[in-house]
């Protein structure tokens, strides 16, 4: 059991380092960046969109334990409204940093503040979105670890290892990196300049996953 958890960690490294630092990275780099955020800001939002994200990991692979392979083979059309949701919100995130401060209309204001502004809300959010999102390697891990985890606890065990593997990823490092991005911006133009800039990154992304569910 232990070697095994040794082996899914290593895997959760090697994930870390490639397909989540470029799935998860683009996002969450424009999303500090645009946040404006110091460098412990940044590195303890990493740490709670990793989390979250664990999480998930952890509710899936139980699920593949208990379900078998047959949730993950047949959920194409769960996972087409899991990236539609995904998108739409991602969007949403990126239209409210772009229009920052000068939002006028009580709605979208409200949202402004229950969301944008509501920093660990939103977060939590991404890191959930993030570890729902469809991935052929991830399917494939949480259909290992349900086929030879014998019991619910040696599949959390499996699952937790590969979580925090990911966890241990450059992108820590990047995304501190990001925090220091806004203190280099002087003035209130470049600012501004720098928010579209942050904001459309993030509407690109999620129309991305908009275009992936159709």
């Amino acid at each position: 059991m232990v070697k095994a958890a040794a082996e899914s960690f290593i895997l959760g490294l090697s994930f870390g380092w490639g397909p989540c630092l470029a799935s998860c990275g683009p996002l969450l780099l424009a999303y500090v960046a645009g946040t404006k955020k110091d460098v412990l800001q940044s590195v303890g939002a990493y740490l709670l969109f990793s989390l979250s994200r664990v999480f998930v990991y952890l509710v899936l692979g139980a699920l593949v334990f208990f379900l078998g392979r047959f949730i993950l083979e047949r959920s194409g059309s769960f996972f087409k409204f899991v990236l539609l949701g995904s998108g739409v919100f991602i969007v949403l995130l990126g239209l409210l940093m772009l229009l920052g401060q000068e939002i006028k209309s009580h709605s979208c204001s409200f949202l402004y503040k229950h969301i944008l502004e509501k920093d660990k809300k939103s977060i939590v959010m991404l890191g959930l979105t993030a570890g729902l999102l469809p991935c052929a390697p991830l399917i494939t891990m949480f259909t290992y670890t349900g086929l030879v985890s014998q019991n619910i606890l040696e599949n959390l065990l499996y699952t937790l290892a590969f979580g925090l593997g990911t966890v241990l990823s450059p992108l820590i490092i990047l995304v501190a990196l990001a925090g220091i991005l806004p203190r280099l911006v002087r003035g209130a133009l470049p600012m501004k300049l720098f928010n579209i800039i942050c904001g459309l990154i993030i509407i690109i992304l999620g129309l991305q996953l908009i275009g992936r569910a159709g």
